[in-house]
């Protein structure tokens, strides 16, 4: 049977990594994932030894670390020195506090338009391939010393470089890695083209699934779809059930976690999100798979 985690996005702006700890664990969650910058703001009081010595005695665990946001440049040679600088230090922090918490994992996702009004990504695809193959080799070589395996997370809108399962798969198969692999996410594959089709699930190799981000979204326009539109599960337009049972059906019986990006939700208590949270995420996963 899957099981559930929450993901820090859903309370980011009226909570703490402090009060996820507690509250997930009250709830009834399994797993948490952990935001970087909320694990930046956890260490200014507190230290990487802490936050182990709570896992050691809790009964929720962490997954993934969120996230590692690519660009195409960077670790190449004509790279930004302080933008590289700062992504590596981002991502060298999640994988110290990896090893040190008995986390084994890293989102990364492909090369984004940031600006929500600034167009769509307008990079080749056979750049975009190249690029995140090289990116994703070299991540992996940093990775492996500290145990920790990267999970590749297509985004489906136009301003994304990598759109859709297959492309994702290209090259998660070129990569060619053990610690690398997928995380997919039932809204990020919505978003290309409203698509409530989640077959091409069942070409990708199976083992390579390391997480599963679960949310629907707004009934909106394709234009105004963006992260802000997501919801938990249980209303929306985006098929959850389709989309666990075609993981089931290809032996994913992994993590589930509850991941969205609502101001709506930022603006109650994180007691009223992370309980919001886990009911309905809990009821998605055991009414798809019941």
């Amino acid at each position: 049977m899957m099981t559930v985690s929450y993901n820090e996005a859903c309370a980011k702006d009226c909570s703490t990594l402090e009060n996820d700890l507690v509250l997930t664990e009250k709830a009834g969650f399994d797993w948490i994932e952990i935001r970087i910058d909320m694990l930046r703001g956890y260490l200014v009081n507190h230290t990487l030894d802490d936050l182990a010595a709570f896992f050691r005695t809790s009964r929720i665990k962490p997954h993934a670390f969120n996230a590692i946001y690519l660009y195409p440049e960077f670790l190449s040679d004509h790279d930004d020195a302080v933008k590289r600088d700062a992504l590596l230090d981002e991502f060298l922090l999640a994988c110290i506090a990896g090893k040190a918490i008995g986390s084994e994992y890293i989102i990364v996702v492909p090369p984004l338009q940031r600006n929500p009004q600034g167009g769509p990504y307008m990079g080749k695809w056979e750049e975009t391939y190249t690029e995140c193959v090289r990116i994703l080799r070299t991540l992996s070589d940093y990775a492996r010393p500290y145990g920790m395996k990267l999970c590749f997370e297509l985004v489906g809108f136009n301003r994304s470089s990598v759109r859709s399962i297959e492309k994702a798969d290209q090259i998660v198969r070129a990569v060619d890695r053990d610690n690398v692999g997928f995380v997919f996410d039932s809204y990020n594959i919505y978003l290309n083209g409203g698509n409530n089709d989640f077959s091409p699930l069942k070409n990708v190799q199976s083992e390579k699934i390391f997480a599963v981000h679960l949310m629907s979204g707004d009934d909106v326009p394709e234009e105004e779809r963006g992260q802000d539109k997501r919801c938990f599960p249980g209303s929306g337009v985006v098929d959850t059930t389709s989309f666990l049972k075609t993981l089931d059906e290809i032996g994913y019986s992994g993590m589930v976690s509850v991941e969205t990006f609502r101001p709506e939700y930022w603006a109650k208590s994180p007691e009223w999100v992370i309980e919001t949270a886990y009911k309905t995420t809990k009821k998605a996963v055991t009414d798809a798979l019941s």
